[in-house]
């Protein structure tokens, strides 16, 4: 039996009667930090100058992270907002999420998320979201809203709308928020369209002659090219450079955003009492692999974000390469919080180990999206391809755009990256096999586009 063989015939977990976990008993802890997660919708790592990127995309940002502890290698568990965020928010596998009802986007009833967790502690929760799909309240993305379980205040006012009215809109809670706080903050820059806001200097998009819709920060023509048998365009590099030209100025563009809010925080004395990750749902693709937008594929391109820790007390200045997912945010935050993370049913691990530079039992990082599974290790990672059968590898320090695949049998990673894939898939199983699994998760699929999510 051959190893790809060998991998299909492993279970996936696809079903939501493990998420069943309280937040009862839960105990105190002195003086607890505040909390603040920052998803910056779309962000992708490699288009920061703290992990690389040329362009001065990201100045404050960089300041920021050099007193910080950076992961550089970090991946979110999906590349689409759904289920990402998910993920993200309650330390659970994508495949949990993905059944779903129809219309259902939010997270799970018998799914803890980190908002419960605190809320039960005694924390002021409070969410500002610009997404269309993290929402309290339905949209045509997310006709079933679903996330604001565990939240006081949900302020959805600036869907779609830059960051400066999401951190308008914090300003007022910032004056008159109880400590201990979990804030969550959404922000849109730089998902598509690729608009930075009115009279914004741009610093990286020249002039551009061509597509009317390029000009404007838009790639969906491209996407529906590509997946939907729209009208063929001639596209040149120029006119996908102008593409990139744009989201860059989004993320400078965000840059400044960031700047103001932690500006705030320092002002109010806030900063130091605070836990605070910065982090993206999942990134962006620009042709890298015959994609745009995000969604269809488990590329770096569309995996690999930033992830940015700031933790009272623990050194900054570092950056860690060992492997990484927002999966284990929930359970650093529980961790430092003074909660046994064995309370909840996380499968994610704490970061504390490695905050504080020792090994930790979590070597790999695993990512899921559709027909894609993938696994790494920090230097090498395998990506499976469920509908064709067939694996890829690719070597992250000297391709880390993952163009060149390496997979043999007998290269001498692949044994054990199968190996650790097949044994995530085993512990993730729930007597679901994996031709229902990818049957799910066309469904999925299938559903954003009907909602028109996804071309």
């Amino acid at each position: 039996m051959s190893r790809v063989w060998a991998i299909l015939l492993v279970v996936i977990v696809f079903a939501g009667s493990a998420c069943d976990r309280t937040t009862d008993e839960m105990p105190a802890a002195a003086d607890p930090l505040n909390v603040i997660i920052i998803v910056v919708d779309t962000l992708r790592a490699d288009h920061m100058g703290a992990f690389g990127y040329e362009r001065s995309t990201t100045p404050f940002i960089d300041q920021y992270a050099a007193d910080a502890v950076v992961f550089d290698r970090a991946r979110s568990q999906a590349a689409c907002t759904f289920p990402s965020v998910n993920s993200l928010l309650t330390s659970r596998y994508p495949g949990v999420f993905l059944r779903h009802p129809k219309g259902q986007f939010g997270i799970p009833s018998g799914c803890t998320s980190i908002a419960e967790i605190l809320q039960e502690r005694g924390y002021s929760t409070i969410a500002a979201s610009a997404s269309h799909i993290v929402r309290a309240t339905p949209t045509e993305y997310n006709p079933g809203a679903g996330f604001d379980r565990g939240f006081d205040t949900f302020i959805e006012g600036c869907r779609w709308r830059h960051g400066t009215c999401l951190s308008s809109m914090i300003d007022g809670e910032l004056e008159q928020i109880e400590e201990p706080f979990f804030l969550y903050l959404h922000y849109m820059e730089p998902h598509s369209p690729y608009r930075p806001a009115k009279n914004w200097k741009y610093r990286f998009a020249a002039t551009y002659e061509g597509y009317d819709f390029i000009r404007e920060g838009n790639p969906n023509p491209i996407a529906e090219m590509i997946f939907n048998d729209g009208p063929e365009l001639d596209l040149t590099d120029r006119d996908i450079g102008h593409l990139v030209d744009l989201y860059d100025e989004e993320i400078r563009f965000f840059d400044g955003v960031f700047r103001r809010l932690i500006g705030r925080l320092e002002e109010q004395g806030l900063l130091d009492r605070s836990l605070l990750v910065l982090t993206s749902d999942h990134g962006e693709e620009f042709l890298e692999h015959g994609l745009v937008k995000h969604c269809r594929g488990i590329w770096g391109t569309l995996t690999h974000v930033p992830m940015i820790l700031w933790i009272p007390g623990v050194e900054g200045g570092r950056h860690i390469s060992s492997p990484v997912g927002n999966i284990d945010i929930v359970p650093t935050i529980v961790d430092y919080l003074g909660v046994a993370t064995d309370d909840f049913s996380f499968e994610g691990a704490s970061l504390r180990p490695l905050l504080e530079g020792r090994e930790r039992d979590q070597r790999y990082a695993f990512a899921d999206q559709g027909q894609y599974r993938s696994v790494d290790d920090g230097r090498y990672r395998l990506i499976l391809d469920g509908a064709t059968n067939s694996l890829r590898l690719f070597d992250l320090d000297a391709d880390p755009l993952e163009r060149q695949d390496l997979y043999s049998d007998d290269h001498p990673e692949a044994e054990r990256l199968v190996a650790a894939l097949n044994q995530w898939l085993d512990e993730t199983g729930q007597r679901v096999r994996f031709e229902e699994a990818l049957a799910e998760a066309k469904a999925q699929e299938e559903e954003l586009r009907a909602l028109g999510y996804i071309e």
